[in-house]
This record gives structure tokens, sequence and C-alpha cells, in this order.
């Protein structure tokens, strides 16, 4: 009996230390950033938690910047950053994509109607409300220079409110996490996450922007077909729901995206959808 315990034991310890690199290497992988200079005004830095996207004007004395990262992620993002006159623009409350902004006492940050409540439990002390907010539906509309920005609040689906922001010389989309790349969707019932509503989201937005260039949540740069490819995602593993075998061909479909520990898997977004047509 012993001997088994001392098995057991061992094997446990295994599964746990197993588990932690695994974890590790996830959050070393997630916090990785990645420069890409779109244009000499435009760069995004994908990765360091949530993708971000800083724009600057010709002379250089504004920019604006759409989420802030997180921890140290965040520090690098704000050393880029000379421009005196800073916008901070963040998609939605989560933490890793507003933990950076502190670090920007003097900017000015437009999100979507959030309590204030809303914004504390989903966003870190670091993370300041902010000082404009756009209702669902709303856009509000900035020049920077020659460029032209769009900033839009889609109301819940993510999250209570989602803001995205559209460059409209660049055609370039920013969608925060109403898309997320080649990775399952974080669905998160006390941020607000509706399936339902994240759908239509994501078919208004395929009709009210032309987009050359979309920049998501997480993960690689795309285009506008990944809305679809978002969209596509939520209804086939909607419409596999009590049918064992879609799922099978689903599970197989998307085997390479990336998951976490269950939270990020295709077993929670059929879960998740399961409960929100129960309710």
């Amino acid at each position: 009996m012993k001997k088994v315990l001392q098995i057991v034991g061992l094997l446990i310890v295994v599964v746990i230390v197993a588990g932690g690199i695994y974890v590790w290497q996830f959050y070393q992988h997630f916090m990785k950033v990645e420069t890409i200079q779109y244009d000499p005004q435009l760069t995004i830095y994908l990765g360091g938690g949530g993708n971000s996207v800083v724009f600057t004007s010709e002379d250089s004395s504004a920019a604006l910047v759409v989420d802030t990262k997180m921890k140290g992620a965040a520090k690098i993002l704000k050393e880029k950053i000379k421009a005196k006159d800073i916008t901070i623009i963040n998609t939605h409350d989560h933490v890793d994509h507003t933990g950076g902004n502190a670090l920007y006492p003097q900017a000015k940050i437009i999100a979507g109607e959030y309590t204030k409540k809303q914004w504390a439990d989903d966003a870190s002390k670091a993370s300041r409300y902010p000082d404009i907010t756009i209702k669902p539906g709303e856009e509000k509309v900035l020049k920077i220079g020659s460029e032209t920005v769009h900033i839009y609040n889609v109301g819940r689906a993510h999250t209570f409110n989602d803001v995205v922001v559209y460059f409209d010389n660049r055609k370039l989309l920013v969608t925060g996490d109403l898309v997320f790349n080649n990775m399952h969707p974080g669905l998160i019932a006390k941020s607000g996450a509706n399936v339902a509503l994240w759908i239509n989201a994501l078919e208004s937005l395929s009709k009210k922007y032309q987009i050359k260039t979309l920049v998501p949540g997480h993960r690689p740069v795309a285009d506008q077909n990944a809305l679809v490819v978002m969209e596509d995602y939520f209804v086939s593993i909607g419409d596999s729901i009590s049918n064992k075998e879609k799922q099978a061909v689903l599970k197989e479909k998307y085997k390479n995206y990336v998951s976490f520990l269950g939270m990020l898997s295709f077993d929670n977004t059929l879960k998740f959808i399961e409960q929100e047509r129960k309710e």
C-alpha cells in the first residue's frame, strides 16, 4: 500500500510540474511583443496581452493608442510613444488591454459605457476608468493629422460594451476581442459575454466598413474575412449542440486553434453556448 501511495504521489508531482511548465510557456508566448511597422505613422504591436495599435500624426505631436497591454509589455509600449498629446482608446475593459492605462496620467481615455463596478471587476487598479464613454450604437469621429478615425461601440458582445476603431484612409479595423484569430475565444459571463449578440456585431461590422486590414484582439493581423471566420466558428459550434458527429468534425477543424487549460477551448465554447440558450 505504501508503494502505491508513493507512486500516486509521484504522479501528482509530475502532473503539477508539467502543468506549471505548460502555463509558464503559454504566458511567455502570450506576453511576447512583436512589432509591425504598417506605415510611417501606424505601428501594430502584437501580444504583450492584447494587440495594440499606435497612430502618430504627421508632425509627431499627437498619438492615438488603441489598448495599452499589461505588465512589462505595457511599459515597453509606453517607451515607444514620444508624442506629448496622447489619446487612448480601450476596446474593452479586460486588464490585458487596459493594464497600461495608468502609465499615461495626462492622456485622455475613451472606452465603452461601462459602469464603474463593471470596470473595477474586469480591470486592474492600474486600468484608469475612461474620461469619455461612448454609448452602444454611438460612433465618435476624431481627426488626427490627415487621418479620420471612427470609434464605434457595437454594444454587448465579448463584454458589456465593445468598441472598434476604424482608420478611414487605411481601411484598417481594430476589433479588440471581437476577433480571436486562430484562437478559441475568451467567454466570461460576468464580463457580459453573449454569443448571440457577438454574432450580430460581427455581421454589422462586415457591412459597416470596407476593411483591407484587420487587427484582432489576439494573434496575427488578418483581413475582413476574419469577421466571417469568427462568426462561422460560433454558428457552427452552436449548430452542433446535441450532435456528436458534427462536434467531432468541428474539433478536427479547430484542432490547431490556440487553447488554454479548458478556459479557451472548443468544449468551453460549446458549453457556454449551451448554457446561454437555456437562459
